[in-house]
């Protein structure tokens, strides 16, 4: 069955109108076409739509615009777009991140609704209050202040009404777009918009488990449990489930307030706290914060750095940490070939690409630090001018790799608010190479060498066995290869419904034709003189025909 006539069928017809009238709004009208959605549009709109692009506004602010309209979870997919700057380019990019996720408040009684539903008892009977006004509030959940029974204050994060059904219906949608876009190849190859759509499920539905962000600030808190100067707060498991989170609440004043403003906090120690903690985060533990702009962190009385909101996090396997420390040195020590070594090691390269080009292009980039004291080098602009060259010869980065760029960006950028004289590459240098130390501890050393030593003597010893088995299918003529064709079951439908088309119009001329011939005979039973065979013919063809007719102005094909 063909990809749309399954979409025909689907329950959320008015969200695919919604989609097509937005795009239309928009100046994408000749996307309907390219993406059969004129089946979704009334009769009205389908002769109103200009197939040329608008040229008021720049694309990349119409397509900001479309996702604004379209809510919660094309949001949040732009939000995921604007970090990955390996992908798109940056105009598109400066677009996305204006993207906001502020969305009105619910009721205090809604609220306390939803957060009996998922305690299944009266809230009274575990809080002793819960304040009216939201301390936040997004297009998945609420957070509010709370005391317990027992006078500890907490956080309560209680998910929205219904958001979930709300983002699965238009995860939907956004799936079926993406294959339709590659399918139609409507986008360049290295943009793959169905691993996009995947990547994006599997983010939102992190977000939507709040389970799972306990989890994230439990890690935290464990790798954090020796150190003084960060503090991550307790969950509350016994009142926590995927639709409420309960944390200790932590009084202490946000660093954006900090920034801004005059305080007697010790800026520069303040700046040197949140670096260390971070690139603990991506050189020690291989787990990091994601989003760890000013709102999310808190400075308590003690001078502690306290970090919240733990939906996005970041992970980095063993390996890449490696690639990463050295990557770090490399730059500091204005190593062209280690530098470009590391990146690709790290990205999937999608073409053949010019290393040639690709060196001297960075050694032109690290030509504007020459002479530059490490205290002067601005990693937030190399990182951002790293990520323009993956993008320009197509190196695919990993998503967690892009996500630490932009969190170093922003770290970097809150530590030169608290303190002009700050550098990230200074903190992160002797992080790197501790790592790098660890690394090539001979213990170490050995147990890998071991592990793939084992890993090779397994292979060799299977090997014959395998080959065995090859060896027996081909005498036994049962060896089969299977090809699959890529991007034809679109064209194959099509042409299935080109061809019953024509197959009922030659049915409708041959029953005109035929009927006319009888109609001349005058023979047979008779109904007002004309052949009673002649007319039935002439009525099943017109019906044929209208039948035809409507079913080409359903598919906008006309």
């Amino acid at each position: 069955m063909s990809f749309w006539s399954l979409n025909r069928r689907y329950r959320h017809m008015q969200r695919y109108r919604k989609i097509a009238e937005v795009l239309i709004k928009n100046g994408f009208g000749y996307l309907i076409d390219s993406l059969d959605l004129y089946q979704f549009l009334p009769l009205s709109k389908r002769f109103n739509i200009d197939s040329k692009e608008s040229n008021n506004l720049s694309r990349a602010k119409r397509i900001r615009l479309v996702l604004e309209e379209l809510g919660p979870a094309f949001v949040k997919l732009g939000q995921l777009l604007s970090t990955r700057t390996d992908l798109i380019p940056q105009n598109y990019i400066d677009e996305f991140t204006k993207l906001q996720d502020d969305v009105p408040a619910l009721s205090f009684e809604v609220i306390v609704e939803h957060i009996e539903e998922a305690l299944t008892q009266p809230y009274n009977e575990i809080f002793d209050k819960i304040e009216k006004a939201p301390l936040a509030a997004a297009s998945i959940g609420q957070v509010h202040k709370a005391y317990l029974k027992n006078g500890e204050e907490v956080v309560i994060k209680v998910q929205r009404p219904n958001i979930k059904e709300v983002i699965q219906t238009d995860l939907g949608i956004i799936f079926n777009l993406a294959n339709m876009i590659k399918k139609r190849g409507l986008m360049d190859d290295f943009l793959d918009p169905v691993e996009i759509a995947e990547e994006f499920d599997r983010v939102i539905k992190k977000e939507l488990d709040y389970e799972l962000e306990g989890r994230n600030a439990t890690k935290f808190k464990k790798n954090f449990a020796t150190n003084d100067n960060v503090k991550i707060p307790k969950v509350y498991w016994d009142l926590t489930s995927k639709k409420l989170l309960v944390l200790e609440y932590i009084d202490g004043t946000k660093l954006s307030t900090v920034c801004n403003k005059e305080t007697d906090f010790n800026r520069k120690k303040l700046a040197e706290i949140g670096a260390r903690s971070f690139m603990k985060q991506v050189l020690i533990d291989g787990f990091f914060h994601g989003d760890p702009h000013p709102g999310n962190l808190l400075i308590t009385g003690e001078e502690q750095i306290s970090f919240l909101d733990f939906g996005i996090v970041g992970r980095i396997t063993p390996d890449n940490m490696k690639d990463i420390a050295n990557l770090f040195i490399s730059v500091t020590k204005e190593d062209v070939d280690k530098i470009v070594k590391e990146l690709l090691d790290l990205g999937v390269l999608t073409r053949q690409i010019n290393k040639q080009a690709l060196k001297r292009e960075m050694s032109e980039l690290l030509d504007e630090y020459y002479g530059k004291s490490l205290q002067e080098i601005d990693i937030g602009r190399i990182i951002n001018q790293m990520l323009e060259l993956a993008f320009k010869y197509k190196i695919k980065l990993p998503p967690d790799f892009i996500l630490l760029g932009k969190a170093l960006i922003t770290i970097e950028g809150v530590g030169a608010d608290l303190d002009p004289e700050f550098n990230a590459l200074t903190v992160a240098e002797p992080f790197a190479y501790k790592l790098l130390k660890e690394r090539l501890n001979p213990k170490r050393l050995i147990k890998e060498l071991f592990d793939d030593t084992r890993d090779l003597y397994e292979f060799l010893m299977n090997f014959p066995e395998r080959l065995d088995n090859i060896v027996r299918l081909l005498e036994d003529q049962d060896l089969r290869i299977e090809l699959k064709h890529v991007g034809l079951d679109d064209l194959i439908s099509k042409l299935d419904i080109v061809t019953n088309r024509l197959s009922i119009s030659v049915i409708i001329t041959a029953l005109i034709v035929g009927s006319s011939l009888i109609m001349q005979v005058e023979k047979g039973p008779l109904f007002f003189g004309f052949p009673i065979i002649g007319l039935s013919g002439y009525l099943i063809a017109g019906f044929l025909g209208i039948w035809l007719v409507i079913s080409i102005i359903k598919s906008g094909r006309f």
